[in-house]
């Protein structure tokens, strides 16, 4: 009797089974055929986006970079020799043309000025005395030379010495700031001896290169932005100076960008720049970069007509990161397609998204 309910047991238990097996095969068949359906349905339109093909300036700027460098910079060096008795400037100075930056003993020199000075005076009493005699030809002609030639060295030498003790005084020849400074109280300086090095800054130079394909579309006196990295919200306005004449061993021109320091910034030579020049500015017929299909070297775009795409193949000009410059195959006033084109073919239907 329990053998008999045992297999009764298995048998509905079987058949359960059964009957659940059948359930979800009967379900997968509707979910697989409705995906079918799904992946088969015909599309009518494919929704795209437009814009109008039309004329414009395609910016072209060129950034090219480099380092600001100083108008002015001179190394100072020392006219005279003895030894420094005071220092007047030191390094992180600012200087005016005339300042004097330190002083060297000067009294052997100072010395000197009174002897040529004396000289001097001393050959015009004799130079005038001779003159009178002469008249009363009472002195030979060639005495009267020689003291008058004596009376042009005299003045020489005391020019001389009159420079010797103004270089005693060591003075900024140009405005600016002293770099680097060479010398300590106390030291004998000997002639052609280096002071300190003066970089005036109140105007920067940038030096460029560019290509010989962009040398010919700027000028002299153009007007082009600069930009620093360590002021990344400033633009500084420079304007070009020099052209190169000669392109050196990588076919690149040099271009000197000159630019007026700015007050509140204190631009320094050293800092890195990149000059942004407008080679550029005709009219042309332009479109979105974005519209084209495929690669720059073939470019194919789709044009909405009547309700449908059309395959245009161009003849593309300069491009830029969101420009190009359309040369054949388009027209202005034409609408291209920007957005759901890649999934497009010749003569789709579609509708276009305001």
């Amino acid at each position: 009797m329990k053998i008999k309910r045992s297999r009764i047991i298995v048998l509905v238990v079987v058949l359960a089974a059964i009957v659940l097996v059948v359930f979800k095969l009967a379900g997968n068949k509707k979910q697989f055929n409705s995906d079918v359906a799904f992946s088969q349905r015909k599309v009518e339109k494919i929704p795209v986006a437009i814009d109008t093909v039309k004329k414009g300036v395609m910016s072209e700027n060129v950034v090219a970079s480099g380092t600001l460098e100083a108008s002015d910079v001179l190394n100072l060096v020392s006219e005279t020799q003895g030894k420094i008795v005071e220092i007047y400037k030191e390094k992180g100075d600012r200087v005016a043309v005339g300042d004097v930056i330190a002083k060297v003993d000067d009294e052997v020199i100072s010395a000197n000025v009174l002897t040529a000075e004396a000289n001097f005076a001393q050959f015009e009493r004799d130079v005038e005395r001779l003159t009178r005699l002469s008249e009363q030809n009472a002195v030979t002609k060639r005495d009267l030379e020689q003291t008058n030639i004596g009376l042009k060295k005299a003045k020489a030498d005391l020019i001389t010495a009159r420079k010797a003790l103004n270089n005693t005084s060591i003075k900024a020849p140009i405005s600016g700031y002293i770099n680097n400074d060479f010398i300590t109280k106390g030291q004998l300086l000997g002639g052609g001896s280096p002071v300190c090095e003066i970089v005036n800054n109140n105007k920067l130079k940038l030096n460029i290169k560019i290509s010989e394909r962009e040398v010919y579309k700027i000028k002299t006196g153009q007007t082009v932005d600069v930009h620093l990295t360590v002021l990344p919200d400033k633009k500084f306005s420079g304007r070009i100076t020099s052209i190169a004449e000669k392109a050196d061993a990588a076919m690149k021109f040099n271009v000197e960008i000159t630019l007026t320091n700015d007050v509140n910034a204190h631009l320094k030579s050293g800092l890195y720049a990149e000059a942004e020049l407008p080679v550029k500015n005709d009219e042309k017929l332009i479109i979105k970069k974005a519209s084209i299909v495929g690669s720059m070297e073939s470019p194919v775009v789709y044009v909405a007509q009547n309700g449908k795409a059309v395959k245009r193949d161009l003849i593309i000009g300069q491009s830029n990161d969101k420009q190009v410059e359309v040369l054949a195959g388009l027209s202005a006033g034409e609408q291209v397609i920007v957005s759901g084109q890649l999934n497009l073919k010749d003569g789709d239907d579609i509708n276009i998204i305001r």
